[in-house]
């Protein structure tokens, strides 16, 4: 057996403990704060603190929850989903992501090809697209869905695949803001690495969203420059059986 292979598994296995360890101890935190924070008589100097408290095991809980995402998931169920329903299911949860200087415009024709991909997975790395995209923002974040590749984006399809573009779906997030600054461009899916400053930021978004993307087959990739920044993931409108394995 590939050596590489057999780390991966480790390294997948080690994740999926420690998050579930982790979110075993965060749980009594909840639960006592929780307890706590109904006793009417708290001045307002303790229920402050408690509330800071709450906030940072929730932000705990949230980061678990994307570095579990890093990993390969344990029981992901595949299943026919309409592209065109998922956005307009989704669009009051990106509405939440964004500042209220930003607009998302969302263009996904009813028409599309279904996709085969798990769809808390799917919602997963979306929600990180667009809550990157938001964070970068000036003005607007546009999210455009279509049907196949250009034929000058060929190096969207994942390696080893020969499918015509219109066997695939493309999902355009793009921002109007600064760019990836070139000293960073080559890192930006590095898993805790992150180029905003503000404080919070776990650098995963992106990491998480890749993964997720070739667990449907497919890929993700970018491009940038002063005018703005897109992210273009493909998945396959059908899954072949030799891949689904690994989806």
């Amino acid at each position: 057996m590939n050596m590489q292979l057999i780390l991966s598994d480790f390294q997948d296995q080690l994740v999926r403990g420690l998050t579930h360890r982790m979110n075993n101890i965060l749980s009594v935190f909840h639960g006592y704060l929780g307890l706590l924070m109904e006793d009417r008589n708290l001045d307002s100097i303790t229920r402050a603190g408690l509330n800071k408290i709450r906030d940072g095991a929730r932000n705990a809980t949230d980061l678990i929850e994307r570095v579990n995402a890093v990993s390969r998931p344990a029981g992901s169920v595949p299943r026919e989903i309409d592209i065109a329903t998922f956005f307009r299911q989704m669009a009051p949860t990106f509405d939440g992501l964004r500042s209220p200087k930003v607009r998302i415009a969302i263009e996904c024709p009813d028409e599309l090809p279904r996709i085969v991909v798990d769809f808390s997975r799917l919602k997963l790395a979306i929600t990180e697209l667009v809550r990157n995209a938001c964070e970068a923002a000036d003005s607007t974040v546009r999210i455009r869905v279509t049907c196949g590749a250009d034929a000058e984006q060929t190096e969207l399809f994942p390696a080893g695949r020969t499918e015509e573009p219109e066997q695939w779906v493309k999902i355009a997030v793009t921002d109007d803001g600064p760019g990836i600054p070139a000293s960073a461009a080559g890192r930006i899916y590095e898993p805790f690495f992150s180029t905003k400053k503000a404080d919070g930021s776990a650098g995963l978004g992106l990491s998480v969203a890749l993964g997720c993307a070739q667990q449907f087959c497919g890929n993700l990739k970018h491009r940038s420059g002063k005018g703005g920044t897109t992210f273009e993931m493909v998945i396959p409108s059908k899954v072949p059986a030799a891949l689904s394995a690994v989806a």
